[in-house]
C-alpha cells in the first residue's frame, strides 16, 4: 500500500472509532438499565441474550452507510447522529492529519497492551490447573482449588478439582457437569471471547469493562436457570455444590468458571425463580425486535456517502518559502488553505468540478493580506500538474502547482 494511502487510511479510522464507541456505550447503558427488569419478567436467559445488542449494534455502526435518499436512512431527524460534526466538537486536537494518526496509533498500542494482558491472564489460569488427567469424559486438575470450569474455545473440556469425587455427592457432581455442559452447548466460551475482544478494542471505555463483567454474571445465572428447569427438585443440592466450591483465585478471560467472583447469594436466590415457557419466548421476541431496531438505527443514522473524494497535492512557493500540503475534498465542496502570517498571509479557496473527458476544472479564489488578488480557473487531467503564478503590487509572489487525483475506494469509505 502506498505511503500516501496509509496516511489517508489511518486518520480516517478515527471517526469510525468514535462512532463505534458511542454506539457501544449506548447499547451497554441500555442493557445495564434493562437487565434486572428483564430477568424478573422473562428470566435470566433473556437478560443474558440482551447483551448481544452490544456487538451487533457496534458492527451495524461500522457498516457502509445507506445511500443518499434511501428510505432506510434516518435523514429527517433533526437530532440525528452526525459523527463528523461530533468529531469536530469533541476532538479539536485532531484537526491535523498528523494528530489524528497519532491518536489512532495510541489506540492501537492500547489494544495490543490489553490483548497481551488478557493472554497473560488466560495462560496464568491454565498453568494453575496443572497437569490434567482425563477420566470419565472430564479432566481432573492437579489442584483441589481449580475448577469446576469449562476450558477451551473450539473444543472445550470440563475441568474439575482433584478432589471432585470426594468433595461432592453424586447428585452434586451431576448438577455441576450439567451446568458446564450447558455452557458448552450454548457456545458460551465463544461469547466470552467476543466480550474479551470488545474489551480490548475499547480499553479506554469503562463501560466496555463493566458490560463484559455483567455479561459474564448474567451468563452464569442463565446457565443456572437452564439446569434448574431440567432438575426442578435439585435446588438444595445445587446450592450445596455452590457452597462447597471455593472462589477462583485466577480469573480466566475465556473459561466458564463454576464459581468465580459472581455474588454467591444472588445465584442461590435466583434458583427459586421459575419463568414459564410463554414468558421466556415473549422475552426473546422482544429482545430480537429491540436488537433489530437498535442495529438498524445505529446503521441508518450514519451520514451517507457524498461522492468521490479527491486529493489535491500542492507544491507552494510563497516568497521563497516552499511547502507541499495536501487537501482532501469532493466536487463542488470548497477546500481552503493559508500560508504565511499577518500582512503577508496568502489564502486560497479551491473548488473542483468534473468536466468532460475525465478532466477536472479547478476554480480558485486567492487572497493576499485578506484582499482578493486573483480568480484563476484551470482545466486539468487527473494526475497531471497545473501551475498558477501570482504577483502582487508589493512584490509578494506565490506559485502553486496543483495535482488532482482520486482517492482509493477504501480511503473514501473511511472518510465517509
Amino acid at each position: 500500500m502506498p505511503t500516501n494511502d496509509i496516511a489517508v487510511l489511518l486518520p480516517g479510522l478515527l471517526p469510525a472509532l468514535l462512532r463505534a464507541t458511542v454506539v457501544l456505550s449506548l447499547a451497554v447503558s441500555a442493557v445495564f438499565a434493562l437487565r434486572l427488569p428483564l430477568r424478573r419478567c422473562f428470566g435470566p436467559g433473556v437478560a443474558y441474550a440482551a447483551w448481544l445488542a452490544a456487538p451487533l449494534c457496534t458492527l451495524a455502526a461500522l457498516m457502509p452507510a445507506a445511500p443518499e435518499g434511501s428510505v432506510l436512512a434516518l435523514r429527517a431527524t433533526p437530532s440525528g447522529l452526525s459523527f463528523a460534526t461530533t468529531m469536530q466538537e469533541l476532538a479539536p486536537v485532531a484537526s491535523s492529519m498528523g494528530a489524528r494518526a497519532y491518536i489512532v496509533l495510541a489506540w492501537l498500542a492500547g489494544v495490543l497492551g490489553a490483548a497481551a494482558l488478557q493472554i497473560i491472564r488466560q495462560r496464568s489460569y491454565l498453568r494453575s490447573l496443572g497437569k490434567l488427567t482425563r477420566r470419565g469424559g472430564i479432566a481432573y486438575a492437579d489442584s483441589p482449588h481449580a475448577g469446576p470450569a469449562l476450558v477451551g474455545l473450539w473444543r472445550p473440556i470440563v475441568v474439575v478439582p482433584a478432589d471432585f469425587d470426594d468433595r461432592y455427592t453424586l447428585e452434586e457432581r451431576e448438577l455441576i457437569l450439567a451446568h458446564e455442559r450447558a455452557h458448552a452447548s450454548r457456545r458460551d466460551p465463544v461469547a466470552n471471547a467476543a466480550g474479551a475482544v470488545l474489551r480490548c478494542l475499547n480499553w479506554f471505555n469503562p463501560l466496555a469493562h463493566v458490560g463484559e463483567r455483567l455479561m459474564r454474571a448474567d451468563q452464569e445465572l442463565a446457565c443456572d436457570a437452564g439446569v434448574m428447569r431440567r432438575h426442578p427438585n435439585a435446588r438444595r443440592s445445587y446450592a450445596n455444590a455452590m457452597l462447597k466450591t471455593q472462589l477462583s483465585a485466577n480469573a480466566a478471560p475465556l473459561a466458564c468458571q463454576w464459581q468465580s467472583t459472581h455474588p454467591l447469594k444472588e445465584r442461590i436466590m435466583s434458583l427459586n425463580q421459575t419463568t414459564p415457557y410463554a414468558l421466556r419466548m415473549t422475552g426473546r421476541l422482544l429482545i430480537a425486535a429491540a436488537m433489530a431496531t437498535g442495529g438498524w438505527a445505529a446503521w441508518a443514522a450514519q451520514e451517507a456517502p457524498k461522492g468521490e473524494l479527491y486529493d489535491i497535492a500542492m507544491k507552494l512557493n510563497v516568497d521563497g518559502a516552499k511547502s507541499a500540503p495536501h487537501l482532501h475534498t469532493r466536487s463542488d465542496e470548497p477546500a481552503s488553505f493559508r500560508s504565511g502570517e499577518g500582512a503577508q498571509q496568502w489564502q486560497a479557496q479551491l473548488t473542483l468540478k468534473p468536466a468532460d473527458n475525465g478532466k477536472m476544472f479547478i476554480s480558485a479564489l486567492v487572497k493576499h493580506a485578506g484582499k482578493p488578488v486573483s480568480k484563476p480557473g484551470l482545466l486539468v487531467a487527473l494526475g497531471e500538474p497545473a501551475t498558477v503564478k501570482i504577483d502582487t503590487e508589493d512584490k509578494s509572489h506565490m506559485e502553486m502547482e496543483l495535482t488532482v487525483t482520486q482517492l482509493p475506494k477504501y480511503a473514501q469509505r473511511q472518510k465517509n
